[in-house]
């Protein structure tokens, strides 16, 4: 009689999976469910993102991975009379911080004066007031930068917060401060 394999159960299997992500043709990763469900949150993985558990393919969408399941619920509807306070759609301010090194000037302002109204407070410092949320204007802006260039948005109005290019050191010490305890001293 030939064995079944045996599957993990699934905190084992979460526990050893790794994901890759795609973006602009180039993989990314591997990363865990933990940190893809953090991407999730952040806004940084969409339900349409390209995602596989390779890195040389088998890309898929990653509404369509059953085993994510669950992190692309459908979004409630809006409310009749328009915005709740403090939703995306109202206006915010966000403080947008950039380090550009690859002439890339030009584009990122146009994308970033398109937004809403904005106001340089020093070099590589904006203030914007938009109706976008910080993970769109990261993404918007992202689409203008090469891969030396990075940036910081804060969105001051709905507490939120969205980067690129930081690396991951900067991105690990973002994530433990902006979420963690004000108690907690490193």
């Amino acid at each position: 009689m030939k064995e079944k394999p045996v599957q993990p159960a699934p905190a084992e299997r979460d526990a050893t999976e790794t994901w890759w992500v795609q973006a602009k043709g180039a993989a990314y990763g591997p990363y865990t469910r933990a940190q893809l469900e953090r991407f999730v949150g952040e806004g940084r993985v969409r339900a349409a993102t390209l995602i596989s558990t390779r890195r040389d393919g088998g890309w898929r969408e990653a509404r369509g991975a059953p085993e994510l399941a669950g992190l692309f619920a459908a979004p409630a509807p809006a409310p009749a009379a328009g915005f709740a306070p403090g939703k995306v759609g109202e206006p915010a301010n966000l403080f947008v911080f950039t380090e550009i090194h690859y002439g890339a000037w030009m584009q990122f302002m146009a994308a970033l004066e398109a937004m809403g109204r904005i106001a340089e407070l020093a070099p590589g410092f904006w203030i914007l007031r938009t109706r976008l949320s910080s993970g769109a204007v990261r993404n918007a802006l992202s689409q203008t930068l090469a891969s030396g260039d990075r940036f910081v948005v804060v969105d001051a109005t709905r507490d939120r917060l969205a980067w690129f290019n930081m690396g991951p050191g900067p991105e690990v010490a973002i994530r433990e401060v902006w979420n963690g305890d004000l108690d907690q001293r490193g």
